[in-house]
């Protein structure tokens, strides 16, 4: 790894933790908004579809861009823009005008994410870039749960909107260290220029012993990719395999976003739970999520990463369908909380993980914008249902085990992934 490459890992996972609080912010204090916005609790489900849409529309979008015309440009501004949004979101006055900000800051961040997971991806060491990517995309699950660990104090003490303050101001703060220390891809810039002498820099960051010539002209061993960037996921046998990440992605980043938005308050109504007791029972998933890469990283080396993802995917249909238990027993919520993050939160990074090391560096942006955007598109059809049950007036034991449902098919699809993998398909590992 070396210390460069190191202090591009970390720097890219407080990044990912900065835009994790900022975008699960409104979920984890989503019952003291209404009640500042003067709505009830279930119509915040608009907010929550708002943010999915404009997700959905970033990771369609943007990467395909990053392809063509490079990644470290847009990650900074997309970062910026991102956090300025944040802080504007303290200002809105009622539903209409906060979803449309909440919007546009997750179209901002759907363009960011998949270009710094493919950034990352680039620079990691192929034997450890499965692992390393799952704890990146914990980083920002950790995020998230800061969110709803600091989130009830900050209100406690003055308002939500100190929440949104703390994290919009933290990651403009960030954005200066983004563009002093942020390098391109190498892989763009060499096809762009294979004389560019930004190459010669970055190498000799990553390995002080590396010596080259003035205008040297550097070539990459990985096979280039032509035409649209899309096109290329359903190349060389990838067809069936992107499918089925797809459908995984889409599946798990449901249930996820689902439970992201609901956890609180669904632990709040149905379990009888006070809202700040709610908020960090909800908040416990970020300790899951710190021992589920642990648990996973351990499963992979016996089981491989689908196999793993496939148990892990079952198993976590069937503790979140249980969660119901909370309303007789309502110690079980601090369990239960943890549980959503060691499984389904590791299970989604796992995804999000294989995803990017499924693909070449020349459509790897495309490849996770494009899962990414799938399940971006099923999350905003999950929490609008998730607050329609509860304005419905469903009880525990059917709204659970509906919420959870799409992991089972998220487990499917690993499994068939597996069987892909075991049959031969083409080795995409760059």
């Amino acid at each position: 790894m070396g210390a460069y490459r190191w202090m591009l890992y970390i720097a890219c996972g407080v990044l990912m933790a900065l835009e994790g609080y900022d975008a699960y912010v409104v979920a984890n204090l989503a019952a003291v908004i209404a009640k500042g916005l003067a709505i009830p609790i279930p119509a915040m489900a608009f907010v929550f579809t708002a943010q999915a849409a404009g997700m959905a529309l970033g990771f369609y979008t943007i990467p395909m861009l990053a392809d063509r015309i490079g990644r470290r440009g847009l990650i900074i501004a997309g970062s910026a823009l991102f956090g300025v949004l944040t802080l504007a979101s303290t200002v809105a006055v009622d539903l209409q005008q906060f979803a449309i900000v909440r919007f546009l800051a997750f179209a901002s961040l759907g363009g960011t994410m998949p270009n710094i997971v493919a950034l990352v991806a680039e620079f990691m060491p192929t034997v450890r870039r499965g692992r390393l990517l799952t704890w990146l995309f914990i980083a920002h699950g950790l995020g998230a749960s800061i969110a709803g660990l600091i989130g009830p104090t900050l209100v406690a003490y003055h308002s939500w909107q100190a929440a949104f303050w703390a994290g919009g101001g933290l990651l403009l703060a960030f954005v200066p260290f983004l563009y002093l220390y942020l390098p391109e891809s190498c892989r763009f810039l060499i096809v762009r220029d294979p004389c560019d002498p930004r190459i010669g820099r970055i190498l000799r960051r990553i390995d002080n012993t590396f010596e080259y010539a003035p205008g040297a002209r550097f070539v990459t061993a990985e096979a280039s990719t032509t035409g649209i960037p899309l096109a290329g996921l359903f190349r060389e046998g990838r067809a069936l395999m992107t499918l089925m990440l797809w459908l995984a992605m889409g599946a798990a980043l449901c249930v996820t976003a689902t439970l992201s938005a609901w956890l609180p308050s669904y632990l709040h109504v149905l379990g009888g739970l006070d809202t700040s007791t709610a908020t960090r029972m909800s908040a416990m998933s970020a300790f899951g999520a710190i021992a589920g890469p642990v648990l996973l990283t351990a499963m992979m080396k016996r089981m491989g990463m689908a196999r793993s993802l496939m148990l892990t995917l079952f198993i976590a249909f069937i503790v979140m369908s249980l969660t119901g238990m909370v309303r007789e027993r309502p110690q079980l919520g601090w369990v239960f909380g943890g549980a959503f993050g060691l499984l389904v939160i590791s299970a989604q990074a796992g995804l999000n993980s294989l995803v990017a090391s499924s693909y070449p560096s020349s459509i790897r942006s495309t490849a996770i914008g494009w899962a990414g955007g799938i399940g971006r598109v099923t999350s905003m059809i999950g929490p609008g249902l998730g607050g329609a049950m509860l304005a419905a007036g469903w009880g525990s034991w059917r709204i659970y085990p509906a919420v959870a449902s799409p992991l089972l098919l998220a487990a499917i699809a690993m499994m068939v992934f597996h069987t892909l993998r075991s049959d031969g398909l083409p080795d995409t590992r760059d």
